[in-house]
């Protein structure tokens, strides 16, 4: 069919048949339209169906969704209205009843509702504000461009049917939010280079900005900015009065150039202010201003609008802005799940006491007593009302608490999703028969509790939250309230942990408690926060949270307290992933030492924050009333403070044995290191008091010398000497004068500035365990594998770089295994863009059990030891373009796919009877699942310790 056949059918079809008649005959029209399909027709879509059975509420009745496929659509058709006004009543009720439907149909992404005269699609994208698509019979034959979209409305059938995320708003917000934001940075950035206060100008734009979305959903007349904006390019010197006359009649109402304004208020407008602006500037706001402002998607445009005035200020303190993807899968468990719960304990004990009255009515009909039956019925749609009505104030009290809120994205999208429940909670009032009045909306931006130290993200946390407010009632034919805006103090900016005063910040009581908390590592809090700022913290929370825990663990900790003091049902955070492990990982330990329970987790996610790669952790806890347990998405018995529903070998400790063996290389702090051919130079060169520069020159090995090929690098280190005995060294001495001592005496650590011209650490540990060794085992601390190489025991290695001062092949043997390998991944966390895995000392080495073999055992694990390193440098001689990673590539690759003529195989092969080797050591039979090897070495590692505590 063709889209004027469609348009001349149902222009008289329309009004000659009912829903029941005809719904069907008008869905495979259109369908046909675009390529759809029909239920029964040969290569439909599995589960498309007619007459999708949904029970519904209020009766014993079931409800029937007139076309229904999953992931798609629900499809509602009603019969055609005469008059603009009957169809926008006859579609209203067709998409309040669809709207009901959605929640047992698995909430499709679209609800389509039709008179046969005008086909509306309405999106249902999860976390976002519904957006309406409007075809007219009209529309359909010309393919016309529809209202406030690129798309025609062909193009929009299509994806009704063949790809429903067209449609959703999420990705022409993205965009026009992206642009908007960026078109005001501009100004924003031409301000503050004209000498203007950086604060000053965020605030004059974030009004500037509201009153453009003002103007765009009819809260201030359309084209009253355009207008003023025009008059200041033309007359610019008088832009400041202009913007500072609109200002005051937006903040207590009033009159604006023959206009009348609304009263706003709200704080927004309390210093009505204006800047003066360039004609420039006034252009760049002129194209901001023609993009349309409803649709600016809140979630993002405070990270974006705050990014472009703050970026350096947010990346200092560790903040990082969160996709709404990943707010949700903190949001939905944390705050939705359970608040979905109540919900339906509620609608079934509604929807149960009409079920049971209608029984009782009917016997009385059967009596022949009507009124009683009528009464009956009356009763308990009025109990049902109560009860719904009694959650809706449950909802209306919930308070949500992000304690880093930024600039408001997790507290905007969970206000959504409150909305948006708060709205399915009224539908189902109405369906007993309550009206508007009887259940008003009580759901409102000031549940929302924020805590965010930077001025400006506060105040735009509390305009975030009010555009998207304002989206979600305009979108819902919600009304404007008088003023428009209120004072949001429930916004406060401040620290989250610590007063002025020095004491603990105490949070405000919260339902639940979301959030990002900064990103910033234990070893950079000093140089970020300030000496004085973190040795308080330590006075304060030293007995709750380890001196080497990142800043994020602060967060969950108090979160934890209000748990349990019974102030929080749950809470859940998007965290750094080096929560799982050390300092930062005892904090969930006490979460499940004192009765709570973590229920759930995403152990390493990739996140990537202005070019830079980090991991994160999202997870959830509460007092331990809930019962599922969900790890990367699967459901687990339970879940340890690694995140992890494995057995917790993190708990493991270290081992005496293992004490003093294992050491990271020194920090330099400076640039210490100088090429091979150099550092050759001066060994040759001699000094006036006959010293040797052989004492302060020496081989240096970082994490790529080992993965790829040595750089011949070596390293100054003048060790503890004093100033007198370092400069004895001439060359040497002076190098590090000249490109060291200017940077050095810039540090903030007074012992660096006083002693510039040694390494940042010594490694006088490393020297001494080291000392009459010929060689030592070195390891990069980040590597995509576990690799172990010999080094002569003079070299130095770099801080990046682990060495463990043994030179026997045993020891190198076990650590080159599988089993150790195994051990060290689940210690590690991951790292960058590769996710690469760490290797920390007291992590992975200190608690790790090494075998006590039998002589023949030894000497059997030596062998191939040996064998490993013959072959290494075999295949490394043979191929100049080899490096250990891109052989272990290969290896990993003939694991997969194996291959007895590649090269590699040879270093496979070596490996698969080295761990067979180190297994028979334990006493184990060769190969093992990992669950197994990890419980049995957990054991071991119980056990040495019960005979062996830790010195």
């Amino acid at each position: 069919m063709q889209p004027h056949e469609f348009a001349q059918k149902w222009r008289t079809r329309a009004y000659e048949v009912t829903e029941e008649q005809a719904y069907q005959e008008h869905y495979q029209d259109v369908a046909s339209l675009v390529g759809g399909f029909a239920p029964g027709q040969a290569g439909a879509p599995e589960g498309l169906t007619y007459q999708a059975g949904v029970k519904k509420v209020g009766t014993t009745d079931f409800g029937k969704a007139d076309v229904f496929q999953p992931g798609h659509f629900i499809w509602e058709a009603k019969r055609a209205a005469k008059t603009d006004a009957a169809r926008a009543k006859v579609l209203g009720g067709a998409l309040q009843q669809a709207t009901l439907y959605a929640r047992d149909l698995g909430n499709p992404p679209l609800i389509v509702t039709t008179d046969f005269m005008e086909l509306n699609v309405h999106t249902n994208f999860t976390g976002t504000a519904p957006k309406t698509f409007r075809l007219s019979l009209e529309d359909i034959e010309d393919d016309r461009p529809l209202e406030g979209t690129e798309l025609t409305a062909l193009q929009v059938l299509r994806a009704v049917f063949h790809d429903p995320n067209v449609l959703d708003p999420r990705l022409v917000r993205e965009r026009i939010t992206t642009e908007a934001t960026g078109r005001v940075g501009e100004v924003a950035r031409a301000l503050v280079k004209a000498g203007h206060p950086k604060e000053q100008v965020a605030h004059f734009l974030m009004r500037v900005v509201f009153a453009m979305f003002s103007e765009d959903v009819a809260l201030l007349e359309k084209g009253l900015l355009t207008k003023l904006l025009e008059r200041a390019k033309r007359y610019p010197d008088k832009s400041q009065g202009y913007f500072a006359e609109l200002f005051g009649a937006m903040s207590t109402g009033g009159e604006f150039w023959g206009t009348d304004i609304r009263y706003f208020n709200g704080g927004l407008f309390d210093n009505h202010d204006g800047l003066p602006i360039t004609a420039e500037d006034a252009d760049a706001l002129l194209n901001a201003a023609k993009l349309d402002w409803a649709e600016v998607e809140p979630a993002i445009f405070g990270g974006l609008f705050e990014s472009s005035l703050e970026k350096e200020v947010r990346g200092q303190r560790g903040a990082h802005f969160t996709a709404v993807t990943e707010i949700e899968r903190i949001v939905e468990p944390v705050v939705m799940l359970d608040l979905h719960r109540q919900w339906e304990e509620v609608r079934a004990q509604a929807q149960t006491a009409v079920e049971q009255a209608e029984v009782k009515a009917l016997a009385e009909v059967g009596k022949g007593h009507t009124r009683v039956a009528e009464e009956t019925r009356a009763q308990a749609r009025k109990q049902a009302i109560a009860v719904i009505h009694e959650f809706q104030q449950h909802l209306g009290s919930v308070k949500v608490l992000d304690a880093a809120c930024g600039s408001g994205n997790f507290l905007y999208v969970t206000l959504k999703r409150l909305l948006d429940l708060e709205h399915e909670v009224r539908l189902t009032a109405f369906q007993y028969g309550a009206g508007d009045f009887d259940i008003p909306p009580l759901v409102h931006p000031r549940q929302m509790l924020g805590i965010e130290i930077e001025g400006f993200a506060a105040e735009l946390a509390a305009v975030t939250l009010w555009i998207g407010y304002f989206q979600w009632n305009r979108a819902h034919g919600g009304q404007w309230p008088t003023p428009v805006l209120e004072r949001l103090d429930n916004i406060q900016h401040h620290d989250a942990l610590l007063n002025e005063d020095g004491t603990e910040f105490q949070w405000p009581d919260a339902t639940y408690i979301v959030g990002n908390p900064p990103f910033l590592g234990n070893k950079k809090l000093r140089s970020v926060l300030g000496d004085d700022y973190i040795s308080q913290l330590r006075i304060i929370y030293g007995d709750r949270v380890p001196g080497d825990a990142d800043f994020v663990a602060y967060w969950p900790e108090k979160a934890w307290e209000a748990v349990k003091a019974g102030k929080t049902r749950r809470a859940g955070f998007v965290t750094t992933q080096a929560i799982r492990t050390g300092g930062s990982r005892e904090v969930l330990e006490r979460v499940l030492a004192e009765g709570g329970a973590i229920f759930m987790a995403w152990q390493n996610e990739p996140w990537l924050q202005d070019g830079a790669a980090v991991r994160v952790s999202l997870f959830a806890f509460d007092g331990g009333a809930e019962s599922t347990r969900t790890v990367d998405g699967q459901a687990v018995p339970s879940i340890n403070a690694s995140l992890s529903p494995a057995e917790d070998v993190r708990t493991a400790r270290a081992l005496a044995e293992n004490a003093g063996i294992a050491f990271q290389g020194p920090v330099k702090v400076g640039a210490f290191d100088i090429p091979g051919e150099l550092a050759r130079s001066w060994l040759k060169s001699p000094n006036p008091d006959g010293v040797s520069n052989a004492n302060v020159l020496k081989p240096w090995v970082n994490g790529m010398d080992i993965t790829r090929r040595p750089s011949d690098t070596w390293i100054i280190d003048f060790d503890m000497m004093s100033e007198e005995q370092a400069r004895q060294y001439l060359l040497p001495f002076a190098y590090v004068e000249e490109k060291v001592k200017p940077e050095r005496l810039k540090n903030n650590r007074e012992v660096r500035r006083k002693f510039w011209w040694r390494l940042g650490e010594s490694g006088a540990a490393l020297k001494k365990a080291s000392k009459g060794k010929a060689r030592i085992l070195v390891t990069p601390r980040v590597a995509k594998h576990r690799l172990w190489v010999w080094m002569p025991a003079g070299t130095l290695p770099d801080s990046r770089v682990l060495a463990v001062t043994r030179d026997d092949d045993f020891t190198f043997g076990v650590l080159q295994s599988r089993i150790h390998e195994v051990w060290s991944l689940a210690n590690s966390a991951a790292h960058g863009v590769g996710n690469d895995p760490t290797y920390v000392a007291k992590d992975c080495f200190d608690p790790f059990p090494f075998p006590h073999p039998a002589d023949d055992q030894r000497a059997e694990i030596e062998k191939w030891a040996k064998h490993i390193v013959q072959v290494r440098e075999h295949l490394l001689s043979a191929d100049p373009k080899a490096t250990l990673t891109s052989l272990y590539n290969d290896v990993m690759k003939l694991r997969a796919e194996p291959d007895a003529t590649h090269p590699a195989n040879a270093l496979k092969t070596a490996h698969d009877h080295l761990d067979k080797a180190v297994a028979a050591a334990y006493g184990w039979t060769w190969p093992m699942e990992e669950d197994e090897l990890l419980s049995k070495l957990f054991e071991l590692n119980k056990a040495r310790q019960a005979t062996s505590p830790t010195t």
